[in-house]
């Protein structure tokens, strides 16, 4: 199972109950009891590590955002959750609302291989778009005021926060992530099966109950 840290969605460090976290951990451990086989969750440090790899065919499983790109080369489950996207605010910028941020004079982090990558040019094409190599740099930078904002999802911007004090998340949803099960594109028939697993996972209230552990915040309505 490929996961990457920092992020409610993939893995996230063991919290006072030594329970190891994450939507996507829990996803896999579960999926692997269920066949049978041994569970070895792949941590790395950022999700492109991630889709690299699960596109030389070097993980069986992966959590992650449903896009059109990926689907090239990944076989996706139905949707199993669904995350606003927007920006988290350095408390040393001077940002104060959305329309702030589209200025010649602002700094504006993204994760590398990430969709915001592709998409930002178009949403705030008069900022400086820098490119970060873990969500551990851009706290660093965050911080330090090299960036003054970052632009994810909403569950790994909260989360990030959570470590920049003085940090805020606006408000405005900018887009959204539909995170899905995903599998090498050569094994077309594990779909229907991560479907039926969802399901059932749906049913037996146990995502309800990976999401609560896993603190996330930033999930869009139903």
């Amino acid at each position: 199972m490929g996961l990457y840290k920092g992020s409610p969605t993939s893995i996230l460090p063991a919290n006072s109950s030594n329970q190891v976290r994450g939507i996507g951990y829990e996803l896999g451990q579960s999926l692997a009891t269920q066949l049978g086989v041994n569970y070895t969750p792949v941590v790395f440090e950022k999700n492109a590590d991630v889709l690299l790899a699960v596109k030389n065919n070097e993980l069986d499983l992966v959590f992650t955002n449903a896009s059109q790109d990926r689907a090239k080369y990944i076989q996706f489950s139905k949707t199993v959750v669904r995350i606003e996207k927007g920006y988290l605010v350095s408390p040393h910028s001077s940002i104060r609302s959305l329309a702030d941020i589209n200025r010649s004079n602002i700094n504006i982090g993204f994760s590398v291989g990430s969709n915001s990558q592709a998409e930002l040019p178009s949403l705030i094409p008069n900022a400086s778009l820098v490119q970060t190599s873990s969500t551990t740099q851009a706290i660093e930078w965050l911080k330090n005021g090299k960036i003054d904002g970052f632009s994810t999802n909403k569950a790994i911007l909260f989360e990030i926060a959570s470590s920049v004090p003085g940090s805020r998340v606006l408000p405005d949803v900018i887009g959204y992530e539909n995170l899905a099960l995903g599998t090498p594109l050569a094994r077309q028939e594990t779909a229907q099966y991560l479907n039926h697993f969802i399901d059932q996972m749906i049913s037996t209230g146990r995502l309800n109950l990976f999401i609560q552990q896993s603190g996330i915040q930033g999930l869009a309505p139903n």
